[in-house]
């Protein structure tokens, strides 16, 4: 995932909270991403799923006025 974000030039900054880890996507304009991951992979396509669906929320994200949903 870090991959795909440093490819396309967003910055991020990845926590841990409680159980379960989670990174926040900066995007233009102030908008941000919280993107939380569960804290073991359920199976080898894990990882792939995790870039597939930050991309779909990122996707959403800049198409919408919606700064404080979180993912």
């Amino acid at each position: 995932m870090s991959d795909y974000l440093n490819e396309h030039g967003y910055r991020f900054e990845p926590f841990h909270a409680g159980k379960h880890p989670y990174v926040v996507v900066h995007l233009e304009g102030g908008r941000s991403v919280k993107f939380f991951f569960p804290s073991s992979a359920g199976d080898r396509r894990s990882a792939d799923n995790c870039v597939s669906q930050i991309k779909r929320v990122i996707r959403d994200r800049l198409a919408s006025n919606d700064n404080h949903a979180r993912v």
